[in-house]
Order: structure tokens, then C-alpha cells, then sequence
């Protein structure tokens, strides 16, 4: 009786060929992805939106790798960034602060100050002698204060003056026994010439200082 042979059949070519090519397509993708050269990958293999933040290496991206002048107000975060001035303030005020979008917060301007002072005491005769002068500029209303300090006979009457346009306050005032005296003056007026001036029954000197604020415009 024969018996049947105990070798497997030899495969035909076309299994091989079938065997071969389910092995590429099951391990292919494994092989490639190991055997990819270094700086083989470019532009044109990367899938539009493949790279994600995730995939960024930490600190990776700095300064220097964005374009001049690419980030405009859509990509900028304004809460840390200011935008130019784009806003200014009104006649008599001034800007105390600038928002993030360029607007300004106005709020009242201080009064211009304007200020003199005689370097010395200047002499002054019976008949009276003009002590400091004051120019206050045009365009403006103003208050003028003035202190002459007068040096004298005691008990002898000095009288003192300050005006401002066509404003004038005088005081007279008795030397006491120190010899010396202050004599406070206060006017309103407009702009021009502020004048302080000075007589006395007996010859004195007078040290003067003129200060003025501005309280209006005249726009």
C-alpha cells in the first residue's frame, strides 16, 4: 500500500507575491517610519494644520522667529499693550491718564503760577516808590497776592499798594517798636502789569514779592 509523501507542497509564485505584499502594508508604515532620514522632512510633507502647540517644543519660538511688523491688533493681547494716543483734552485741562485703547482721561489743568521777588529792600521816600513788578501774560484773568515787608521809623504810617489792570488795593499799616512791618495785598484783575508800591511819612525800605495764579482763560 503507498503512503503519501510527508512534504508540504513548495508555495507557487503567486503566493509569495500575495504573502509579500501583506507584509509591506502591515509593517510598512512601522519600517518607514524608522527608517526616514534626519532633515529629509520639508514643507511639502507636512499636512496643512498637522502641528499643533503640543508638538512645539517648550521656549522653542522666540522673538526672533516672528516677522517684523506681523502682529497687528487682532493678535495682540491689549490688556498688556497700549495703543498710540489717539484723543486730546479740551482747553484748560490735561491729560491724567491714557487707556489701553489710545483714549485719554482728561482732568482739570492746574493754574498757571507766575512769581517775583526784589533781590534786595529798595528805598523809598516820602513821596512813594514803585517796590517789584510782575508781567502777567495775555489771554488769562488772575489773582495777585503781594507781602511787602517795609522797614521804618516805629510808630510812623506806611502805605503800600498793589495793582493789577485797573484793580488797586491799599493798605497803611504803623511801624511798630521793631521797626519793621508786613503789609498783605490781594487783588483780582486781568492780564498786563501787576505793580507793587510803596510810600511813607518817613523815609523806609521795602523788601516786596508779587505772586499771581491764574483763575480763567479768556479763549
Amino acid at each position: 500500500m503507498p503512503t503519501k509523501s510527508l512534504h508540504l507542497p513548495r508555495p507557487s509564485a503567486a503566493m509569495l507575491v500575495a504573502v509579500t505584499a501583506l507584509f509591506i502594508s502591515l509593517g510598512g508604515a512601522s519600517y518607514a517610519a524608522f527608517s526616514v532620514p534626519a532633515n529629509s522632512v520639508g514643507t511639502a510633507q507636512l499636512q496643512h494644520s498637522s502641528v499643533v502647540h503640543s508638538k512645539l517644543r517648550f521656549n522653542s519660538v522666540s522673538f526672533q522667529d516672528i516677522q517684523p511688523q506681523a502682529i497687528g491688533l487682532r493678535r495682540a493681547d491689549l490688556n498688556q499693550l497700549q495703543q498710540r494716543v489717539a484723543s486730546t483734552c479740551g482747553s484748560g485741562q490735561a491729560i491724567g491718564a491714557i487707556q489701553n485703547n489710545g483714549k485719554v482721561n482728561c482732568n482739570a489743568a492746574r493754574p498757571a503760577e507766575f512769581g517775583t521777588t526784589t533781590p534786595s529792600a529798595v528805598p523809598v521816600p516820602v513821596g512813594g516808590a514803585t517796590v517789584d513788578s510782575l508781567t502777567l501774560p495775555t489771554g488769562s484773568s488772575y489773582m495777585a497776592f503781594a507781602n511787602p515787608q517795609v522797614s521804618g521809623v516805629p510808630g510812623k504810617n506806611e502805605t503800600c499798594s498793589l495793582t493789577v489792570g485797573a484793580n488797586k488795593q491799599t493798605r497803611t499799616a504803623s511801624v511798630p517798636a521793631g521797626g519793621s512791618v508786613n503789609i498783605p495785598l490781594q487783588v483780582a484783575g486781568p492780564s498786563g502789569t501787576a505793580i507793587v508800591s510803596c510810600a511813607g511819612a518817613g523815609a523806609a525800605s521795602v523788601t516786596g514779592a508779587i505772586n499771581a495764579l491764574e483763575t480763567s482763560t479768556n479763549n
